[in-house]
């Protein structure tokens, strides 16, 4: 009954663990770092966990390491105390998708997308909770089979006890989320948010603010991280811009909102239309493609759940879903 997961964490209730507290061990590597590696030795890396401990806070000599044991029903109560899942659109099925809320959690990997490859990795590398920031079933589905499709994918995780939990707009509005992470990759100021419903509650996923540079310059700080390769831009690269406007994925339905406030919008998935609606209005566009606006949120999402819990993360992020080359 997969219909019947998605979204679950949106309910879940917090069940507090006891824990028990000894000494670490001031020469351990990685420990001031608060950074370590399986001891048996990971195929990527694990975030906040020493060799052979599960790590949820590290302070230095005096750090004490907290044995705790924690649910994939915690877990996913504490991610959506801080994404609100509660405020998403409809149609995104944000929340456990996939998996037992009561099963126990000592690795979790974090992916940008349930990718045929992250499957693979996870094969390779076994971890009890995929935290994903797209969902993997989009749409109710009455068949799980194998195979290459979404579905298939999902039957390969449930073969290996893995669960599945989903955060996406949520994640994009909250603080710190992927919207805040693309103004900062921008080096925005004065940073203020566009593109809510509090009408319908929901929340602002379009962030803008100061900006000093040109169109040219914008195009530069694209290229240099993600490559040129898809990129494309509306508008005179020579003009001076005061106020960039970002929307992490596919953000063309809020041109006319970006219009208001910014003179460049950078976000991705926008067609023809909608860039000449964006001219009509004088607003220029900057679309480097869906997942590259997505990518700097992905740092902050692999931090955000290595703080939820005293589980290693390991960092699937790295697989990218591009899909156009």
């Amino acid at each position: 009954m997969v219909q019947g997961l998605v979204g679950v964490a949106t309910s879940l209730q917090h069940t507090p663990s006891g824990d028990v507290s000894e000494p670490v061990d001031p020469h351990a590597e990685g420990l001031a770092a608060g950074v370590g590696v399986d001891h048996d030795g990971p195929k990527h890396p694990v975030v906040g966990r020493l060799p052979g401990e599960r790590v949820s806070q590290v302070h230095g000599a005096a750090s004490l390491r907290c044995l705790l044991v924690s649910t994939v029903r915690e877990i996913a109560t504490a991610l959506a105390a801080r994404t609100h899942p509660e405020t998403t659109p409809e149609w995104d099925p944000v929340g456990l998708q996939l998996g037992d809320p009561e099963s126990v959690v000592s690795r979790i990997a974090v992916c940008h997308e349930v990718t045929e490859d992250v499957v693979t990795a996870i094969e390779e590398d076994p971890v009890d909770l995929l935290v994903t920031y797209h969902p993997l079933l989009f749409t109710p589905t009455n068949r799980l089979l194998a195979g290459r499709s979404a579905g298939a994918r999902s039957y390969r995780l449930l073969r290996l006890g893995v669960s599945l939990l989903v955060t996406h707009t949520d994640f994009d509005a909250a603080p710190g989320g992927a919207a805040d992470t693309l103004a900062e990759f921008f080096a925005l100021t004065d940073v203020r948010e566009f593109g809510g419903d509090p009408a319908e509650g929901l929340p602002a996923i379009g962030r803008y603010g100061g900006f000093q540079g040109t169109l040219a310059t914008v195009d530069a700080m694209i290229a240099d991280a993600f490559g040129p390769a898809g990129l494309r831009i509306t508008g005179d690269r020579e003009m001076t811009i005061e106020t960039l406007a970002v929307v992490p994925g596919s953000g063309s339905s809020l041109v006319e909102a970006a219009a208001e406030v910014a003179d460049v919008l950078v976000t991705g998935d926008v067609n023809h239309h909608r860039s000449v609606a964006a001219a009509d209005l004088g607003l220029a566009v900057v679309d480097p493609g869906h997942t590259a606006t997505e990518r700097p949120g992905m740092t902050a999402l692999v931090s955000m759940v290595a703080e939820l819990s005293d589980a290693g993360v390991v960092d699937l992020t790295h697989i990218d879903p591009k899909t156009w080359s």
